[in-house]
């Protein structure tokens, strides 16, 4: 059973986190901004903060995708608006597709319909980079964690700062686990959703920060104008001088632009 935490009142708004992160990381932000407008329900993925990790033996990355979508839909309420950020934004597409009754809008935020670079895709990162985090979080899983973290932030406006601070913050969390830790880095090489995506019937927002060092901006238009067969089911913004944590360093912007798309009928 994945950790779940509610709170405010209006229409259902899920929130899945990314890799490495737990509900702390965002609860007040979501709290200060989101919970005026909306119930909104913060999911825990397997492995972290205080969900256990999925027990799993030796699964492939599509069993391990199956049983990690299977566990976070089982959570879901029964209708609800969708936001994943990062891994979780590829959870939540996937769950788009496969439960469509359930998933009133989708929001994809700093997040890309393939994580990992190949040969037809070079909007992610590089398959090294994750493989040097497999390693990583193997050897030190602090140590590794803190350089993701700076990473993410890296090109945002004021990021020495937002660096200092969030580092300071996570020495309060729970470490995810071990087996966490290399799922997600599993479902990041693996997942991909961009033969998917024209089959998601939900409105959809890719929420993107300018300045993002794991996701390239301008794979959006492109990648929308080539596959959505609905483009006006599919909306991009970009948020001007965020990385790839802008509910961290535009706090307001992120959430107005939430806010308003999922307000659009």
């Amino acid at each position: 059973m994945l950790n779940t935490e509610t709170f405010g009142q209006g229409p259902n708004l899920c929130l899945l986190h990314g890799w490495g992160a737990q509900n702390a990381l965002w609860r007040d932000w979501a709290q200060h901004t989101l919970a005026s407008y909306y119930c909104v329900t913060l999911i825990e993925l397997p492995g972290f903060g205080h969900t256990s990790p999925l027990s799993l033996n030796n699964p492939t990355p599509q069993e391990l995708e199956a049983a990690w979508v299977q566990a976070i839909q089982a959570t879901l309420p029964h209708k609800t608006h969708l936001l994943g950020w990062s891994l979780g934004g590829l959870l939540a597409q996937k769950i788009a597709l496969k439960h469509p009754q359930q998933i009133n809008q989708l929001i994809c935020l700093a997040s890309t319909p393939r994580f990992t670079q190949n040969d037809q895709w070079q909007y992610g990162i590089s398959p090294k980079l994750i493989s040097d985090f497999m390693l990583a979080v193997t050897q030190d899983r602090l140590q590794a964690l803190n350089h993701f973290w700076k990473l993410q932030l890296q090109g945002s406006d004021n990021a020495r700062q937002h660096i200092r601070h969030l580092l300071s913050q996570l020495k309060k969390y729970k470490l995810p686990s071990l087996t966490g830790l290399t799922q997600g880095l599993t479902l990041l090489k693996e997942m991909d959703c961009r033969n998917d995506f024209p089959k998601i019937h939900a409105p959809t927002l890719w929420l993107l920060g300018e300045n993002d060092p794991l996701i390239p901006v301008d794979f959006i238009q492109k990648f929308l104008s080539e596959t959505s067969t609905i483009p006006s089911k599919s909306h991009a913004h970009i948020l001007s001088g965020a990385g790839h944590m802008p509910f961290r360093s535009h706090p307001t912007e992120t959430a107005q632009s939430i806010i308003d798309f999922l307000s659009k009928k």
